[in-house]
């Protein structure tokens, strides 16, 4: 996991580089600030470790964040969009052996860093693109990420791969939608609950709305 983590950090770190030997400015791309709904469940190998505790079903939550989308490549509609996520997930359930009853939640902030492909549509004032890119998600606060005896908790960096499908409106507002495919183990050891190792999987996705500025 830890290679895996370094080699995201890597290509986020190459990226911005490549930027800046461009000389890339604000001018050069186009800004995109929006937000909307989340979620993720559990899967994996050993889910069924968790599932079994009381963590089943989906963790709803919101997000709100930032990108920035830019030409790199002489290929009409081939961009870079590196950008900045800020996500809550909470849910109240009864969840370990001791059937604590409370609320858990989570916050991550995520680098995205996009590959971004769109169509081309003629004078038409809508517009669809499609991306993809690895996810650096880092974990910024929640009971969540603590280890007790009602809460195995979640390792507080892990790394996802994206998928995703943005339509834009007369270059103004777009709706997007995406899920994100696990690429690490998000599962602390935990000997309360006889956890050593499990393979689980954090996968999630969103949709929402972001307006685009130039």
């Amino acid at each position: 996991m830890k290679k895996l983590i370094v080699s995201l950090i890597g290509v986020c770190l190459l990226f911005t580089g490549t930027g800046a030997n461009a000389q890339i400015s604000a001018s050069d791309g186009t800004w995109s600030f929006g937000g909307g709904f989340s979620g993720f469940t559990l899967g994996g190998a050993d889910a069924d470790a968790v599932k079994r505790l009381g963590f089943e079903n989906m963790i709803p939550g919101f997000y709100f964040g930032v990108n920035f989308d830019y030409a790199f490549s002489s290929i009409d509609g081939l961009t870079l969009e590196p950008g900045v996520n800020i996500f809550h997930y909470g849910k109240a359930f009864t969840f370990g052996l001791a059937e604590d009853h409370k609320s858990y939640h989570a916050n991550y902030l995520q680098i995205p860093v996009n590959i971004k492909f769109a169509f081309p549509m003629d004078s038409s004032p809508v517009g669809m693109a499609v991306y993809t890119g690895p996810r650096l998600n880092i974990g910024i606060g929640g009971n969540m990420f603590s280890t007790g005896k009602t809460y195995p908790g979640l390792k507080p960096i892990d790394a996802q791969w994206g998928f995703g499908l943005s339509v834009a409106l007369a270059e103004a507002v777009a709706l997007r939608g995406e899920y994100n495919i696990s690429l690490t183990n998000c599962l602390r050891d935990n000997k309360e609950f006889n956890f050593d190792d499990e393979i689980i999987r954090r996968n999630s996705f969103s949709v929402g709305v972001s307006f685009m500025f130039k």
